[in-house]
């Protein structure tokens, strides 16, 4: 009995150093690939921001005191709502800003 359990410490231990090593990078955002933030309003949250623009078109994220209402608007493509860049982005609240994380 003691021998199975050391052979199964092993193994989840030899796993998590694997999963560790194997797993991603964190993403820088200083890397270029993600728009500067227009605002400098505090968020505290995911939904106090959102992008400059509707429908997935914006270019940069915002806090969304400062951003448009998109309440009425009828977007007409498949882009997601507070999106940049039709999706390739991800706008969120980070150190009390909002910022983008963006796909290659």
């Amino acid at each position: 009995m003691r021998r199975t359990r050391s052979v199964s410490l092993s193994a989840l231990v030899l796993g998590a150093v694997l999963g560790l090593l194997a797993g991603c990078e964190p993403i820088d955002p200083d890397s270029g690939g993600s728009p500067a933030p227009l605002s400098n309003r505090i968020c505290y949250e995911d939904s106090d921001c959102t992008g400059n623009a509707c429908c997935g078109l914006g270019t940069h994220p915002t806090h969304v005191l400062d951003g448009p209402n998109c309440s009425n608007v009828r977007c007409t493509n498949n882009c997601p709502v507070d999106g940049l860049d039709c999706g390739r982005c991800y706008v969120f609240c980070r150190d009390s800003r909002c910022e983008a994380a963006c796909q290659g």
